[in-house]
This record gives C-alpha cells, sequence and structure tokens, in this order.
C-alpha cells in the first residue's frame, strides 16, 4: 500500500493483524501496551516478540531481551491468553562489527508472518528497533508486506535526534529509517511545538477505570504500578503519575483520530546522531502530536475489558 491508503487504513475500522515488538520488562508501559492491544477490537494479535534493552534493569541488551521475553509470559499469564512470542536478538545492529543481521527466532516470525499474509501487517515497535532491523536485513522482500509504528527519538525540532529507544540501536534505526519500509515515526520526545508519547501520563483516576478483583484489574491497578513504579510522586497520592509512553503504538490503531499524523520526507539520521533533511527522500508518516486524553481513556478502557467487568 501507498503511505496514503497506509493512514486511510489506520483510521478504518478494518481490525490489524499486529505483532508487537517489546522491551517489556524496561519499564512498566510496555505491560499495560501489550494488553491495550490485547483489549483493543481493531487489533488481531499475531504474535509478541522480546527487544534488547540497556540500563539499571539489565546488565546488558542479551538480559534485557531475555528479562523481556519472560515479562511476556507474565503479561500473557496476567491476561489469560496465549500468543505465540519469541526472544529477539540479544545484540543490536549497533555492535556488530559490519552492517549484517542477527539470527533469531522474533525476526524470523517477522519474516514468516509477513510472507506468507495476504494484507499488511503492523509490527508495533516500542523499544530498540533491532528484530526489524534484522529481519528488513535478512529479507528485504518483507518492505512491501509490513507497516512499521515505532516509538522512538525526538521531535524533528530536536538538536539531537536521540532518546531511549533509538539510543538503544542506532545503527538499527538507521537500517529501518532508510530501508523505505512504511514507516510511522511516533516520537517519544515532543518538544516545545508537538505531543511526543511522553504526553502519555496515567494518573489515579485512570487507574479507577480497572474495576473489580479479577487478576487483571488486580494486576494493572495495584501490583504493577507499585512493582514497576519511577516516579516523582509517590504511588497512592492524588499527584501520583506514569509516563506510558508506549501505549501510544496501539493507540494509533485503536484511536487514529486522537493522532495528528503527517506524510512528510524521512528524516535522516546522521551519524552524529542528529537529523538532516533532503526533500527527495522516501516519504514516512510522523506524528506532530496527540490527544493523551483520548488515548489514556481507550487504554484503559480496553484493558479493563479485559477482566470481564
Amino acid at each position: 500500500m501507498t503511505l496514503e491508503q497506509i493512514l486511510d487504513d489506520i483510521r478504518s475500522d478494518r481490525v490489524k493483524k499486529v505483532i508487537f515488538d517489546s522491551d517489556t520488562y524496561n519499564e512498566m508501559d510496555d505491560q499495560y501496551a501489550l494488553a491495550y492491544a490485547f483489549g483493543c477490537n481493531k487489533i488481531e494479535i499475531l504474535g509478541l516478540t522480546a527487544a534488547l534493552f540497556h540500563n539499571d534493569r539489565s546488565n546488558s541488551p542479551a538480559e534485557g531481551m531475555e528479562k523481556s521475553y519472560h515479562e511476556i509470559a507474565h503479561v500473557l499469564e496476567v491476561t489469560g491468553h496465549d500468543y505465540p512470542y519469541f526472544r529477539g536478538s540479544p545484540t543490536p545492529v549497533n555492535d556488530l562489527p559490519e552492517l549484517t543481521y542477527v539470527d533469531n527466532p522474533a525476526s524470523d516470525f517477522i519474516i514468516k508472518s509477513a510472507m506468507e499474509a495476504d494484507e499488511t501487517i503492523y509490527v508495533l515497535a516500542s523499544g530498540a528497533i533491532t528484530n526489524i532491523a534484522c529481519a528488513i536485513l535478512k529479507e528485504p522482500a518483507i518492505k512491501d508486506k509490513i507497516c512499521v509504528i515505532w516509538i522512538g527519538g525526538q521531535c524533528l525540532t530536536a538538536e539531537g535526534a536521540c532518546e531511549f529507544n533509538m539510543e538503544g540501536d542506532y545503527r538499527g534505526a538507521q537500517v529501518v529509517m532508510n530501508s523505505g519500509v512504511p514507516f510511522v515515526l511516533l516520537p517519544a520526545f515532543g518538544g516545545n511545538k508537538g505531543g511526543g508519547t511522553i504526553k502519555l501520563q496515567a494518573r489515579p483516576k485512570h487507574l479507577d477505570m480497572l474495576k473489580g478483583d479479577s487478576a487483571v484489574s488486580v494486576f494493572f491497578r495495584e501490583t504493577l504500578p507499585i512493582e514497576f513504579f519511577r516516579s516523582d510522586y509517590p504511588y497512592g497520592t492524588p499527584n501520583w503519575l506514569r509516563i506510558l509512553w508506549d501505549i501510544g503504538a496501539p493507540g494509533v490503531l485503536s484511536v487514529p483520530d486522537a493522532f495528528r499524523l503527517s506524510i512528510i520526507p524521512a528524516p535522516v539520521l546522521t551519524d552524529e546522531k542528529k537529523y538532516a533533511f533532503d526533500a527527495t527522500r522516501h516519504k514516512i508518516i510522523y506524528m506532530e502530536d496527540v490527544d493523551a486524553e483520548v488515548v489514556l481513556c481507550d487504554a484503559f478502557s480496553c484493558i479493563n475489558a479485559l477482566s470481564g467487568e
């Protein structure tokens, strides 16, 4: 499909087939994002793939990927789902001595799903984009079969391009951005003039949307906010908030009207980790802004639906 057709498809009520690539153990937003996708009636989950990450929650990218793999299993158990899930690459493309791919089950699943599909597969990505980069490098033909929706990078007016996801595999991000694959870029940080998924800040009123005492409700309303707590405001107080960056990825398919999306020339990710611009480049879809409250309420409504309440 052309980008114009993809935008029309995103904005339609058609149920989309989705692979969700997530660094699930990195922060609590990933678990909410997965559950959001599970509960959304516009999404059909084909499978889940574990993305690598490296910070104070992992000793290496490989350990981050392995923890994400097991956290996917945890979310599946809590929600009572049995979607297939796969380990991703333990190594960023950025760390390889030459530009090539790392064989891994996640990338192979993306390739197999894409090549067997009779419609566009949406690959939601909410971490380092390694698994998708490896899939494209291994089988470039999938570029005609998928659309990648990625939360990563700064807004295009920022001085630098990188944030956590892009920094996690910058060379991998260059591969995907340069490949010509249909691509929706949701910047994490929006700057002074834009939205960015940083606007997706959950507050007590959103957690209160999760009703009852089911395993799903208790986990997402009480257990998860405490176990994965990171905020300047103590959990349980009126001022508590937590940024749920990653719910933006399924949100685009669930409530597309909450997103201001534009078709623009793909920015160049320079070796200096900055954006450069060339009007002759292939096009991508770029998020200019997002209505955070619409996405948050929709996300918690979809999660609440999983509880049966």
